[in-house]
């Protein structure tokens, strides 16, 4: 392992959140600055457990192979370390049990390898190795009341705790999430308030951790397909030899966080693997189903203002925050602190560095943000018109091609799972080959099959074609209140 580089700017950086993002980005910066302090509002639990404030941490959540990767490479040994804890490392090809709208995707090999996980866990074996940096500080129980200003209010100097303590910072890294207060600081220190993008899908999780036997399978994912298919799962064996399930539905069709309405839900799927896997489950006791709503896609245009204070940097979802359905965030958050990483090791001056990361931080979000709400527009066009509009409905139509030949194709779903991980662009989805496919090699949609599971259970995998309806048919250190006059 290489030396780690040398401490090149005094004093320290206050990173807000100690989230995936807030994690990383101490990592990251530890390597460049004297001192780094990580404050965190909620209650750090020793263990591998949940960490107040995170709803959605109870939910299953994916990785994609780029996040793991950049995981593995800010912390050697970590996927070594979650696979002995008992997190199934497998091809997700061959170990995950698929299903879209057209049917029951085959198993094959994809060269692409998952890892399932909870996010306790994760976070956990993070926290551990950023803590053990020697010049690294984690204070958890310290809410963020607002930040501190120099007295033009040009450049952060600082944050505020609750109970009014003050924190001098270098730089001050915002991961505090989808309910950051970033937006409302800034006003209040006189900047104009971003402009936000929100895209609402009207979808909502439910989810039930219990003991079963093994299967064919580490992984299940069952998607839904706007309009007329809102329901869908996904289910990963994690640490423990326990599965988590969480169920899910769009356009205000939301599953019940009660056992009997939970699992009524779930069966009104037709999957084979989902019910075989279900009929030999026993909730863990106390664990509880826990429903989760707030999951639209919300997007702030920080690196548009043109006028950015000096030495403060947003990350992860408290800039772009994605339906988890995507499986996006974490890896997305990994990367933009890998970026600011890359932008303070090639800077002498910190007062340049804020926007110059922020810029690299929204290029970062373009791609994935489109390829989340290129679904979630469906559901929420249809919720609010019945309709898709005009621009949107050769997008979905390609779509849903390319969805039917991931079932009969082969090189189609390799390149597809390639894309899902973030390996490779989306441009790997409209190459010639792929385009070529999608155009003219769709198969014609059939009558009503029947096909087995994955173990052997017989599966309803009709192609069913939504009815599109419209879409078809028609300066200083003091922390001090900013000074606007200045």
């Amino acid at each position: 392992m290489p030396d780690p580089p040398r401490i090149r700017f005094p004093g320290q950086a206050v990173v807000i959140g100690a989230g995936i993002g807030g994690l990383t980005a101490t990592r990251v910066l530890a390597d460049r600055f004297e001192r780094v302090v990580l404050v965190e509002s909620g209650v750090l639990p020793a263990v591998a457990g949940p960490r107040d404030g995170v709803p959605q941490a109870r939910h299953v959540h994916g990785m994609p192979a780029r996040g793991a990767r950049q995981l593995e490479e800010l912390f050697p040994g970590l996927r070594a370390e979650l696979t002995a804890a008992g997190a199934p490392l497998f091809d997700h090809g061959l170990r995950a049990s698929t299903t879209v709208f057209a049917g029951l995707v085959p198993r094959a090999r994809a060269g692409v390898q998952a890892q399932c996980f909870s996010r306790d866990l994760l976070e956990w074996s993070l926290r551990r190795r950023v803590v053990e940096q020697p010049q690294v500080r984690v204070r958890d129980r310290s809410p963020v009341t607002g930040l501190c200003w120099s007295r033009d209010a040009t450049r952060v100097v600082g944050v505020r705790l609750s109970g009014g303590e003050v924190l001098d910072a270098a730089l001050v890294v915002d991961a505090s999430g989808r309910f950051s207060k970033l937006p409302q600081w800034l006003v209040e220190a006189g900047y104009p308030r971003p402009a936000v993008q929100v895209v609402d899908a009207g979808l909502a999780y439910a989810t039930m951790v219990f003991d079963a036997p093994g299967r064919g399978f580490d992984a299940l994912q069952h998607m839904n397909s706007a309009p007329d298919l809102p329901r869908g799962a996904f289910v990963v064996h994690v640490e423990g030899g326990r599965w988590m399930a969480t169920v899910f539905g769009a356009g205000g069709d939301h599953p019940p966080t009660d056992e009997q309405g939970w699992r009524e839900f779930a069966g009104t799927l037709g999957n084979a693997d989902l019910d075989a896997l279900l009929a030999s489950a026993t909730p863990v006791k106390g664990a509880g189903i826990h429903g989760f709503k707030r999951t639209e896609n919300r997007r702030y245009a920080y690196a548009a203002i043109r006028r950015w204070p000096r030495r403060l940097v947003a990350i992860g979802d408290s800039v772009a925050a994605f339906d988890p359905v995507f499986g996006q965030g974490m890896t997305v958050s990994v990367l933009q602190a890998e970026a600011l990483g890359e932008t303070l090791a090639g800077a002498d001056d910190l007062d340049a560095v804020a926007r110059r990361a922020q810029r690299r931080v929204a290029a970062i979000v373009r791609t994935p943000w489109l390829m989340s709400v290129s679904e979630d527009l469906a559901w929420h066009h249809y919720r609010e018109r019945g309709t898709l509009p005009l621009w949107l409905r050769p997008v979905f139509w390609y779509k849903r091609r390319l969805i039917r030949l991931v079932v009969a194709d082969a090189e189609v779903f390799r390149a597809f799972l390639s894309v899902y991980h973030m390996v490779r662009s989306p441009a790997a989805l409209v190459g010639p080959r792929v385009l070529a496919k999608v155009c003219f090699r769709v198969p014609r949609l059939g009558p009503v099959k029947t096909a087995t599971g994955s173990d052997g259970a017989r599966q309803n995998s009709e192609t069913v074609v939504p009815r599109l309806r419209g879409a078809e048919a028609k300066g200083g250190r003091a922390c001090r209140k900013p000074n606007r006059s200045g």
